[in-house]
């Protein structure tokens, strides 16, 4: 338990490093209601390639990119990227069990607060055609998803030893790969990955929130494990 409390104690340095970022994502997440309530409105829909860029940005790419400069992944030296925060904090005396949650705890935020305050916002929309159990298990999809895409950064933070090459390889990769799945549920279903969700929802709620939990659980036993590893593995003062 006093790891944990330490964890969030450090975990708060951070987020006090990132208020400019906080700022940033609530003009974000304003801009895109406004866009999503004007558009409903007028009768019109979205086309569902749009919907699943906005959900992805807000639960998968957007709550990094507002954190602060010197607690993103980056080049530090050489061929170590990492944070540079992270890096200076597992050079000091700081138990790395302490130091392994803080990344997992500060992942969450800002990004958590602001995806449940979208859902919430569109919870009108929704219930339109969603009972509440339904909503709920759309709710817990995406912020689930947006917790276990928090854990993944948090652990590319302690870093690892890259080449301009080997980065170029990763991106094309993962942007690449997303880029081809958006572009196939487009081309080949009238739902889109959002609209798939909220089918999921609708048909398997339980099973929905179930699977979605053991996702993020796993994903948070899987991104420690491969954090205390990394930290054995690299030297940091090199």
């Amino acid at each position: 338990m006093d790891t944990w409390k330490d964890a969030f104690w450090l975990a708060k340095m951070e987020w006090k490093k990132s208020w400019i970022g906080i700022f940033s994502l609530f003009f974000i997440l304003l801009a895109v209601a406004v866009m999503y309530t004007v558009v409903w409105n007028d009768g019109d829909q979205l086309p569902s390639i749009f919907i699943d860029i906005a959900f992805l940005l807000l639960f998968g790419l957007v709550p990094y990119m507002v954190r602060s400069k010197e607690l993103q992944y980056q080049k530090v030296d050489g061929e170590i990227w990492g944070s540079p925060f992270f890096m200076m904090l597992n050079t000091l005396p700081i138990d790395k069990e302490v130091l392994m949650k803080s990344r997992l705890v500060q992942a969450l935020f800002p990004g958590l607060p602001f995806q449940l305050l979208f859902l919430i916002l569109f919870s009108p929309m929704l219930l339109e055609s969603m009972d509440i159990l339904e909503y709920i298990a759309f709710m817990l999809i995406w912020l689930l998803f947006g917790i276990a895409s928090a854990f993944t950064y948090a652990a590319s933070d302690v870093g690892d030893r890259n080449t301009p090459m080997m980065l170029l390889v990763w991106s094309i990769i993962i942007y690449g790969g997303v880029t081809l799945v958006l572009v196939w549920f487009y081309v080949k279903t009238d739902t889109g990955i959002v609209g798939l969700s909220m089918e999921a929802a609708k048909a398997f709620p339980i099973w929905s929130m179930a699977v979605s939990g053991v996702i993020a659980v796993s994903g948070y036993y899987y991104c420690k494990h491969y954090m205390g590893k990394k930290m054995k593995k690299i030297d940091y003062l090199k």
